[in-house]
């Protein structure tokens, strides 16, 4: 007998039908995608179908059908967000069409979005991002008689604030159907240290729009400093900082200091 082989006999495996995987296969693909963004990714999928079958467009995203999508779309919602219905008719479709991210990312598509944003998009206004003033603010509002959900707030407001949190990954919407209990931060994992609390978060999507990317920038972090804190795992995140004028502002600002 070979020493590295069980002698133990495995159960006899019976062949699945074909039916039975493609049901396995759908729910895994179903559960790739987050919770969060599967109504999104479906609503802009019925945005698509009900384009094409106004037009009579086969569905098949092609670049000429998804150029003409853009066009249609940019005139009755704002053009800079037909970009995410794009992103969610790929996510719905792949599976099907597999060369609909190639299409989505051709010249014809691009360049018609491109145009798109310049004939029908309004201005940007931009919030201003959380800052050291802000907190201090918050903090003083905070008496011994505060109650519970203001104390509360206040301490969700500058857990986020320093350790680069998102909203979803503080509190949980007001959606049930929405509620991911493996992105929830349990009570026995927060441990208190010297001078500071530490805690477990199970899951995360880091934000593009955290205030406290912005403070550490002003105090000259380094970009992969801020990326490490901000947990971004890819050298997207650079691209991020050339085209956020807060975070990109706050870095020269410190660098010239």
């Amino acid at each position: 007998m070979i020493p590295f082989l069980s002698s133990t006999r495995q159960p006899r495996r019976r062949p699945w039908s074909r039916e039975e995987l493609v049901h396995g296969r759908n729910i895994a693909l179903g559960l790739a995608t987050d919770s969060s963004s599967q109504s999104s990714y479906s609503s802009h999928l019925n945005s698509y179908i009900s384009f094409c079958t106004l037009h009579n467009f086969p569905l098949d995203p092609t670049p000429d059908t998804l150029s003409f999508f853009v066009v249609f779309m940019s005139y009755h919602i704002e053009p800079r967000s037909v970009g995410t219905y794009l992103s969610g008719i790929c996510d719905r479709l792949e599976v099907y069409f597999p060369e609909v991210r190639m299409n989505r990312n051709s010249y014809l598509v691009k360049k018609t979005l491109t145009g798109m944003k310049k004939l029908r998009s309004k201005p940007i206004r931009r919030k201003l991002p959380l800052s050291r003033s802000h907190l201090l603010l918050a903090e003083s509002s905070l008496s011994p008689t505060s109650s519970y959900d203001d104390v509360l707030f206040v301490s969700m407001l500058e857990t986020g604030m320093c350790g680069l949190l998102r909203l979803g990954e503080l509190s949980l919407p007001d959606n049930r159907n929405l509620w991911d209990l493996r992105k929830l931060t349990k009570r026995a994992s927060v441990a208190f240290e010297e001078g500071g609390y530490s805690f477990w978060l199970p899951h995360h999507k880091a934000d593009k729009l955290a205030g406290g990317a912005t403070t550490m920038a002003e105090d000259g972090a380094p970009p992969h400093a801020i990326q490490a804190a901000g947990r971004w795992a890819s050298d997207t995140f650079q691209i991020y900082i050339r085209k956020n004028p807060f975070i990109l502002n706050a870095m020269l600002t410190s660098r010239r200091t």
